[in-house]
């Protein structure tokens, strides 16, 4: 069964700079406390990572997958590829200018795991990783730009 969870922030910065740090996922290791290791493993022509493998471990789990990015502006998504643990994993950030220096960050999260944990595991999992996604973002953003 597929679950989500949303989270939305507002950052000190435009969207130039928060799309530059979310470019930089072999940075998640640094502000992200669920991230091990991250590889780029293909790029399109601009540098913008197109196919990512991550490490991830959390809540005594381990997880090894690759993600698809897709780029546009103001806006990254990605969508699993290959996973041990999941079925389903799509993420989206979708950053609003707010006209007055700020830019208004959502983030949402679907994930569907091929085990079964209790929903409350699951649940608080999944806001774990929605709060780091917003606020280690916002952090990581404020400590290059702000």
């Amino acid at each position: 069964m597929a679950v989500s969870v949303q989270s939305v922030t507002t950052i000190e910065a435009g969207i130039p700079e928060i799309m530059a740090v979310l470019a930089d996922v072999e940075s998640l290791v640094d502000w992200s406390d669920a991230h091990r290791a991250v590889e780029v493993r293909e790029a399109d022509d601009e540098g913008w990572p197109i196919v990512v493998w991550e490490k991830i471990s959390q809540f005594g789990m381990t997880e090894e997958m690759v993600v698809r990015y897709e780029w546009y502006d103001g806006e990254v998504s990605w969508s699993l590829v290959e996973s041990r643990t999941l079925n389903v994993q799509n993420a989206r950030y979708d950053l609003t200018d707010n006209g007055d220096g700020t830019t208004r960050v959502v983030f949402d999260l679907e994930v569907d795991l091929k085990i079964r944990l209790p929903g409350m595991v699951l649940k608080k999992a999944q806001k774990h990783i929605a709060d780091v996604a917003t606020s280690g973002l916002r952090d990581e953003v404020l400590r290059r730009y702000g």
